[in-house]
């Protein structure tokens, strides 16, 4: 994991620059106030199912005082992300999946210092295709499974050069998924069922299983493809949380998806998770 430290209570506004929180404002309520005229049509949104009187609103010392409670909430849940390395090195899908072959039944803190000192050495995949096998073992001694790995990074690093990933050109993938069967006829509603893992750019690399694939998918495929992405690592499934809360203000379950609206309750009981059982990339 790619951590930054932190101090409850002193966290900078310069640190939230982002389009979430785009601008330094000592109060949420101060911008949402000057902005004259207010017109009803200025406060729609899927949370206001009907146009509402903002200046009203702005008055109203409930409102306000939730409205501040749930601003800080998420910025609270905005500081708790979990930082992997596949978002790190998102531009290139060959990093990724170099990353993510080191990081399979390791632990991050092992395995991420080897991945930035092989990308020192060889920073393309041309250069680690000719890379020494002796060398790259010796990299990897520590983080087991070396032959087999150090093999694997070169034949991921030749097929990116032989037959690239061609996002047009979707391949056959191996493995399983789960997706949700609601036509078991069972009348006991929507069951769980073990599917093959759809087709995806980069199926054709060697040693692209679902965590390789979830990984492709959620950090490199663009669009909103990480929205269709059911992962089974832990690590992957507590960042989908944050970006379904941060990005599309929903609830989501590993299982069933995007649920609800998010509420305080769960902005604030996620934000525990991720700060006490942070990613272990």
């Amino acid at each position: 994991m790619i951590d930054t430290p932190r101090t409850p209570g002193k966290r900078r506004r310069a640190d939230m620059e982002s389009h979430y929180f785009s601008s330094p404002s000592p109060s949420p309520l101060k911008k949402l106030r000057s902005e004259s005229p207010v017109r009803q049509s200025d406060f729609n949104s899927r949370f206001f199912q009907k146009q509402v009187d903002l200046n009203a609103l702005t008055s109203d010392p409930t409102f306000c005082s939730f409205y501040e409670v749930f601003v800080t909430a998420m910025t609270e849940l905005y500081h708790a992300k979990p930082i992997l390395i596949q978002e790190h090195v998102s531009d290139s899908p060959w990093k990724v999946l170099i990353a993510v072959t080191l990081l399979n039944k390791t632990a991050g803190k092992k395995s991420i210092p080897v991945f930035f000192e092989i990308m020192d050495k060889w920073h393309t995949p041309e250069d680690l295709a000719e890379a020494p096998l002796s060398l790259l073992l010796e990299l990897l001694k520590d983080l087991g499974f070396g032959q087999t790995r150090s093999q694997r990074l070169i034949d991921i690093s030749r097929t990116f050069l032989t037959d690239p990933p061609d996002p047009a050109r979707p391949r056959p993938s191996r493995g399983y998924n789960t997706a949700l069967d609601t036509e078991t006829g069972s009348g006991s509603g929507v069951e769980v069922k073990k599917v093959r893992y759809p087709p995806t750019p980069v199926s054709h690399i060697p040693g692209c299983g679902p965590y390789a694939l979830d990984s492709y998918r959620i950090f490199c495929a663009g669009d909103s493809e990480w929205k269709r992405v059911r992962p089974t690592d832990k690590e992957l499934r507590k960042y989908l949380q944050w970006r379904w809360a941060v990005e599309a203000y929903r609830k989501w379950d590993p299982v069933y998806g995007p649920g609800q609206s998010i509420d305080l309750d769960y902005v604030r009981g996620l934000t525990e998770v991720l700060r006490h059982d942070p990613v272990e990339h």
